[in-house]
């Protein structure tokens, strides 16, 4: 059944047709769960086939790529899928739908897809893009058919859709140096919710412990390892009942619950305490067809508990559910704000959706710039009135429990903590909580736990340098920097940076760069980059100590310490 644009969705179709007439950049339309993508994407599209142009919908997920394909016919559109995993490979109508690996495999392949002439190319969850690297599979399709539409009278447009414009911990996906140079319009969910659009969330107080997550670290991959979560989850079997327990009583009054595990084996455990029959997991395993089965039930109200872990952060749509509850810790606040948008969607039977959380994410992601986060942490002066404290810098109201201001100036957060930690390597102000430096990614330690942690890590051993080589792969689409330290006892020492993100950038550059690289300021813009990471080692800039002072942890060295006295051969 065609749908009729809500007032803001006509707005934004509208401002996207002028801006796409007008420039040619990269255009990006901020839009929460919630505001209709899907209905966005597919006006726009329908607006290109009537006027006889080819465009193609990248999404991430099959289920998503479904769904937007079946917005489109819905509003009067002919559509094509071309994707693997569902064995689907059409390419004659003008309107595309498909997923970036099956069109970037078709383009390697010189399969008919890609000789194909897309004059847009519309990305949904469009955060996913890296603006840094051009190996990566959205820049290595725009490339490819950037190019192939040059000689197009229309030309080739790009246009990006997210509910979470930003990577990692809140770094901007806008600006002049990303791939996103100009926000069309934003439809948060804070608005949303306040036009009515949206469920108010609610961030519930817990009576039983949460699970103790503060010693686990992000990999080199900036992820939590499972393993280390399980050890937390496995040690503490007794509070995982404890808050299933808890969790029931609080849903004796609403209808389902999405609940975000940290493992697969921490969904059994969960499911364990739950009333059988009315819970279902599923994982990044769970064929499609049964995940839909599931789906469907929660729907129609027969499941009451969906526990999952990696995976229902996007891509499905069950409005009845009206709770979620956090057992997990997440290092992305991207996962963590499309989580909680899993339960924002309206229905009859609820007037508000219940956030439980016990693993520390809202603390964890309280330092970030995100309208409904802070407003989890917003005083509130009729309850509160006796425990507010003005922000100096800006007057803005927080509690007494706040470590940065709430207030935002010039549409950025304030910059002013009151409690926070400094680092040693740049002396930027971060979250007292923080693990690594907002700015250049160093290692932060409590002050009050120095001593305590001293006395506690192997002192170094030093080791001298006979020969450093550095070179570059491709990990995943992204470049992995490596070192091989030849020693003069005969040890060889490797370490290796894999740069996915803005985080890990800063880790290589503070790690590494800023010691052993002439210039080192100069190459920071261009360290996601394969091929200037290559100039660098070519260019002879990168120094190699003479001596590493490392300990040994978890069978291997690591680098601790570099000291340079002399001239080290490279290769």
């Amino acid at each position: 059944m065609q749908k009729v644009l809500r007032p803001y969705q006509a707005e934004t179709v509208n401002k996207l047709k002028d801006r796409l007439k007008a420039v040619k950049h990269p255009l990006l339309v901020t839009a929460s769960v919630g505001a209709g993508k899907s209905l966005i994407i597919a006006e726009i599209l329908l607006w290109m086939e009537k006027s006889g142009y080819r465009a193609l919908c990248l999404t991430l997920n099959s289920t998503l790529i479904q769904q937007n394909a079946q917005a489109y016919t819905s509003q009067g559109g002919h559509c094509g899928i071309y994707v693997g995993s569902l064995n689907a490979y059409e390419i004659k109508p003008l309107v595309i739908f498909g997923s970036p690996q099956s069109v970037c495999n078709g383009i390697r392949d010189q399969k008919d897809i890609s000789k194909c002439r897309f004059n847009l190319i519309v990305i949904d969850e469009c955060h996913n893009i890296d603006p840094h690297d051009s190996n990566t599979m959205y820049q290595r399709i725009i490339n490819h058919f950037g190019l192939l539409s040059q000689a197009e009278q229309y030309g080739f447009r790009t246009i990006g859709l997210t509910g979470t414009p930003y990577r990692g911990k809140g770094n901007s996906i806008i600006g002049d140096d990303q791939f996103f140079r100009e926000e069309v319009c934003n439809i948060d969910s804070s608005w949303l919710i306040s036009q009515g659009y949206l469920t108010k969330p609610i961030f519930g107080l817990t009576e039983v412990d949460s699970y103790d997550f503060s010693n686990i670290r992000v990999n080199a991959m900036g992820k939590f390892s499972g393993s280390e979560l399980q050890a937390v989850v496995s040690a503490n079997e007794r509070l995982t009942g404890s808050i299933m327990q808890e969790l029931q009583k609080i849903m004796q009054d609403r209808k389902g619950a999405f609940i975000f595990a940290s493992t697969r084996k921490h969904c059994e455990e969960c499911a364990k305490s739950l009333p059988i029959g009315e819970w279902a997991i599923i994982t990044g395993e769970t064929p499609h067809d049964e995940r839909k089965r599931i789906i469907e039930s929660a729907k129609m109200g027969k499941l009451k508990y969906l526990v999952s872990v990696n995976c229902l952060n996007v891509g499905v749509d069950v409005p009845l559910f009206d709770c979620c509850a956090w057992l997990r810790p997440t290092e992305s606040l991207v996962l963590y704000t499309q989580g909680i948008g899993r339960v924002l969607r309206l229905h009859p039977k609820k007037t508000e959706a219940l956030i439980l959380d016990y693993a520390g994410n809202l603390q964890r992601h309280g330092d970030i710039d995100d309208p409904m986060i802070n407003g989890a942490i917003q005083p509130r002066e009729e309850n509160e009135k006796d425990y507010i404290i003005p922000c100096c810098a800006c007057g803005v109201a927080n509690t007494i429990h706040a470590r940065r201001c709430i207030g935002i100036n010039d549409s950025r957060r304030c910059e002013n903590y009151f409690t926070w930690k400094d680092c040693d390597s740049c002396s930027t102000k971060n979250d007292s909580t923080s693990r690594q430096c907002r700015t250049c990614g160093h290692e932060l330690i409590d002050p009050n736990a120095k001593l305590s942690l001293k006395a506690a890590k192997p002192d170094l051993e030093m080791f001298t340098v006979a020969l450093g080589k550095y070179w570059v792969t491709e990990n995943y689409e992204y470049p992995q920097f490596n070192c091989m330290y030849n020693l003069t006892n005969g040890l060889v020492i490797y370490e290796s940076f894999n740069i996915r993100d803005e985080r890990m950038k800063n880790i290589f550059y503070g790690c590494f760069v800023r010691h052993q690289v002439n210039n080192a300021s100069s190459y920071y813009p261009v360290l996601t980059s394969l091929i200037h990471l290559r100039n660098m080692i070519q260019s002879g800039d990168i120094k190699t100590p003479h001596e590493l002072g490392c300990r040994f942890e978890k069978n291997r060295y690591k680098i601790s310490k570099r000291i340079f006295h002399e001239s080290i051969n490279t290769m």
